[in-house]
This record gives C-alpha cells, structure tokens and sequence, in this order.
C-alpha cells in the first residue's frame, strides 16, 4: 500500500490502485513465466518446423543424386561396351589391311599369276582373322608399309 497520503485522491482509490498493483505484479510475474515457457515451445516449434522445410528442400535433391549416380552407372557400362566394340573394330581393319597388304604384294610380285593369286585369296578367307594387341594410340593403327 502506498503509505503516503495524496491530498484530494478518496482512500478507496488508493486501496483499488494498491490491489491492482498488487495483482498485476502477480499476474506479470505470471506473464513473464508463460512467455519464458512459451519460447521455449516457440523456439522448439521454429526448429521443428526449420527442419520439415529442410527436409522438403534436400528429398528432392537426394532423388536427383539417386537418379544422376544410376545414369552415369549406366554410362560406364555402355563406355565399357563401346570400348570392346572399338576394340574389336580395330582388330579387324587391321586385319583387313594385313590381308589387302598381302594381297597387293601377291599381285604386284614379279613372278605373279592368276592361279597364284587365287590360292592367296582362298587361303586368307579361309583363314581365321589375326588378333591384335590392344593398341594405345591412333597412329599405332596403321602397319607400316
């Protein structure tokens, strides 16, 4: 209560403020520990609430990286495939220009006849194509000539 006495206020004024004040800590107090608790709770909800959203945000971009590492295995096993087949393609135009040299050669020797020639031609197609290592270069290629 408030102990001095205003001149020109009535007592019951003085009282009722009193009692106000009195009730209005109390209910601050209760008011302060309501927003203390509540902000906890507000602060525990933001989090939650940050982390739905940053969940939502990354799934996609988790089914993205899902996607793109299943395309580039698929990538890999067709390089794998391609680089057998460019292999093999290789080893027949070596092949095929082993044969052609050998052939130019029949026809262009000195002593050269058609029967001879036939013979060559029937036995390379008879027989069965040369592999050749795997060359690392693109020049390597070629035989010498």
């Amino acid at each position: 209560m408030i102990s001095a006495d205003v001149p020109g206020s009535p007592q019951w004024a003085q009282v009722l403020i009193s009692a106000l004040g009195l009730f209005g800590g109390a209910s601050g107090l209760g008011v302060i520990a309501t927003i203390t608790v509540q902000r906890r709770k507000l602060k525990a909800d933001t989090a939650g609430a940050l982390t739905d959203a940053a969940l939502t945000l990354v799934q996609p971009l988790r089914n993205r990286v899902t996607e793109l590492e299943a395309e580039a295995l698929a990538v890999r096993e067709q390089l794998t495939v391609s680089r057998r087949e460019l292999h093999e393609l290789r080893a027949t135009v070596w092949d095929l220009t082993r044969t052609l040299d050998r052939w130019r050669e029949a026809i262009m020797a000195p002593g050269a006849t058609i029967g001879r020639v036939r013979t060559l031609v029937a036995d390379d197609v008879h027989r069965p194509p040369t592999r050749r290592p795997i060359q690392r270069h693109h020049d390597e290629d070629r035989p010498d000539r």
